[in-house]
């Protein structure tokens, strides 16, 4: 099973579970009676908080995908769907270039189709093409959304600490400081996210239509040797 995994699917739920645990434990200490009262030998607890970090990374994970239509909101609309609408821009994909796959796909499956119905084609041509990297993209993508995700929940619970947590002695300066660290964190992340997003709806639509280009070339030679 872990060798169909990318490094970043292991990562995106391992790095955010394990931050996100820390960062609980940090803020608010549990007292010291409640931590020794189980009992266990050092090395159960630590498969326990093994096993602790894998559960609350996949709590982010899950988090993130139904924030999804939020941050697409934030993005100016679905990035899937806007792509063969009005392409993502010159940096990532240039109009003219969304245009001419939109045809090519339409082409392949009808014209009275949705450029979500088109993407999901794409997707599907994309999936299974020869030294196709989309997969490894929407892993990408998948991670920097999860740590977009934990960084919203670190504000919070930075907010939390600061009013009945560990943080509560601080100044005000520097809370407000740390908090201002944590929004700046928190735009580098948002906009980081967003290009893995772009450059995964840009690699499945590239992808696909190099598929498309090669079986219509195939087609063509097939014609051009059958009529010889």
């Amino acid at each position: 099973m872990t060798e169909k995994l990318e490094l970043y699917d292991i990562l995106g739920t391992i790095v955010p579970g394990v931050l996100l645990v820390y960062l609980l434990s940090t803020c608010f200490s549990a007292p010291p009676e409640l931590r020794s009262a189980a009992g266990f030998p050092d090395a159960f607890l630590l498969i326990v908080l093994t096993a602790l970090a894998v559960f609350a990374g996949q709590l982010v994970q899950a988090l993130g995908s139904s924030l999804e239509p939020a941050l697409n909101w934030t993005w100016g609309g679905k990035p899937s769907s806007r792509a063969l609408q009005s392409g993502l821009g010159d940096r990532y994909l240039p109009l003219d270039a969304a245009t001419r796959i939109k045809l090519k796909l339409q082409a392949a499956v009808g014209s009275e189709q949705s450029p979500a119905s088109l993407f999901l084609v794409a997707m599907q041509r994309a999936e299974g093409a020869a030294g196709s990297r989309a997969s490894r993209f929407n892993a990408l993508y998948a991670y920097h959304r999860a740590l977009l995700v934990l960084t919203m929940l670190s504000f919070i619970l930075l907010g939390a600490a600061m009013q009945w947590g560990v943080l509560s002695p601080w100044w005000p300066e520097e809370k407000a400081l740390l908090l201002i660290a944590d929004a700046f964190l928190l735009a580098l992340l948002w906009h980081r996210t967003k290009q893995r997003s772009f450059y995964y709806v840009r690699e499945v639509l590239l992808t696909a239509e190099r598929v498309l280009d090669d079986r219509t070339a195939s087609s063509s030679l097939t014609v051009t040797t059958s009529g010889d």
